[in-house]
């Protein structure tokens, strides 16, 4: 096979998975208003372990300009009690998540590409309070929920996706720096979502791929009938 023809299938296999998206959405800050209850219910239960440095919003979010786990650690939190930690916050926020509802237009949204593409959440939040919310709003054709109890590491999690579906093109949707980091790192489309948790030029500096300010910029994107 000639260069021209390597160039061209390159270029035929790129486009094919691009009307192929595998599609992952972060929960809290895309789909789910949750940022004062999130932050009220983890900074509880980070106290409770006796841990008292999250003691600001802006500190909270400065978790999230990396992996949140990582960061807890380097600012002192004991990475022994990272297990407990989720022992106490799981209970907590599955009681809260009665409480945390969604975006305008994401409930929609989320259907409309579920039965359009193979859509996960992947998520920092414990699985069971995601899939309580899903089911709370009757969001169908979510293949799964992959929070922090199956694994910290959204790296991990997108190239488990990647690998689940690998005629595929990954794309994830997060709303802060450390998704948009950890998307890239994992060899997704990052799309950073600019109604979440970090402003936009925050957002900005993990380079994303492309920035929304509307959900409806969302279907352009990932819905071949919309961008008709």
């Amino acid at each position: 096979m000639g260069p021209i023809a390597r160039i061209r299938t390159r270029i035929t296999k790129r486009r094919k998975t691009e009307r192929n998206p595998v599609v992952m959405f972060d929960f809290d800050g895309v789909i789910a208003d949750s940022f004062e209850i999130f932050y009220t219910e983890f900074t509880g239960a980070v106290r409770e372990l006796g841990y008292d440095k999250l003691d600001s919003k802006e500190a909270l979010l400065k978790l999230f300009e990396g992996n949140a786990f990582k960061s807890l650690v380097k600012m002192g939190f004991p990475v022994w009690k990272l297990r407990q930690l989720g022992e106490q916050f799981k209970p907590r926020i599955e009681a809260a998540n009665e409480r945390i509802e969604p975006f305008e237009g994401m409930i929609e949204l989320l259907g409309d590409l579920a039965a359009a593409h193979p859509t996960y959440v992947i998520t920092s939040n414990q699985t069971a309070a995601v899939e309580s919310f899903l089911e709370r709003y009757a969001v169908q054709n979510i293949i799964e929920v992959l929070g922090s109890d199956k694994e910290p590491s959204k790296v991990k999690k997108i190239r488990q996706v990647r690998k689940r579906h690998p005629e595929h093109n990954a794309w994830y949707i997060g709303d802060t720096k450390g998704d948009m980091i950890e998307a890239n790192t994992a060899g997704a489309t990052s799309v950073a979502a600019g109604w979440g948790w970090h402003p936009v030029e925050t957002l900005r500096e993990g380079k994303p791929d492309h920035v929304v300010m509307h959900h409806s910029d969302l279907r352009i994107l990932l819905l071949p009938a919309e961008r008709a």
